[in-house]
C-alpha cells in the first residue's frame, strides 16, 4: 500500500463484506438521518410523501368543510410519521449501503456527519464522527483476498 487513502479503501471493502457476512451490524440513528443536511439524503423521499397529504388535506377542506380537512390532514400527519419515515429510513439505508459503502469520498461524508452506528457481535459499537470505524474492521479483519 502506498498511501492512506488505498489503505482506507481497502478497510471500506473488508468493512462493506464484514456487513455482509454479518459480522458487524451496520445501524442508523433516526435523529440525524432526518437532518437535511445528511449526504446521501434526498428532499424528494420526503416530498413524496408530503405533497398528496397537502393535497388529500386542502381536498378534504373543499369538499368536507374545516373539520374533514382536519380528519383527513390528522390522517396524513400519522401515516407519515409512521409509514413514511420507515420507508425514508429503508431507501436511506439501502442508499447507504449501495453508495456509501462503495465510495470513499461518500463513506467519509457520512461517517464525518454522524448516523450511522456500527456493532461487532462482541458488542463492540462505533458511531462516527469521533470514532474510529477503521480500528473496528482492523480487529475483525482477516486476511481477505
Amino acid at each position: 500500500m502506498q498511501d492512506g487513502s488505498e489503505d482506507e479503501r481497502v478497510l471500506l471493502a473488508r468493512l462493506h463484506r464484514l456487513i455482509e457476512e454479518g459480522r458487524i451490524r451496520l445501524s442508523l440513528d433516526r435523529r440525524k438521518l432526518s437532518h437535511m443536511d445528511f449526504p446521501l439524503s434526498f428532499e424528494s423521499d420526503g416530498n413524496r410523501w408530503i405533497y398528496p397529504i397537502v393535497a388529500l388535506t386542502a381536498a378534504g377542506f373543499w369538499q368536507g368543510g374545516i373539520w374533514a380537512g382536519i380528519a383527513i390532514g390528522i390522517a396524513g400527519y400519522i401515516i407519515y410519521q409512521t409509514l413514511g419515515r420507515a420507508y425514508i429510513v429503508r431507501r436511506l439505508d439501502r442508499r447507504i449501503r449501495e453508495r456509501g459503502l462503495i465510495s470513499v469520498a461518500e463513506w467519509r461524508k457520512i461517517w464525518r456527519f454522524g448516523g450511522v452506528v456500527l456493532t461487532n457481535q462482541d458488542g463492540q459499537t462505533r458511531q462516527g464522527p469521533h470514532e474510529s470505524w477503521m480500528g473496528l474492521v482492523r480487529d475483525l479483519a482477516q486476511p481477505f483476498p
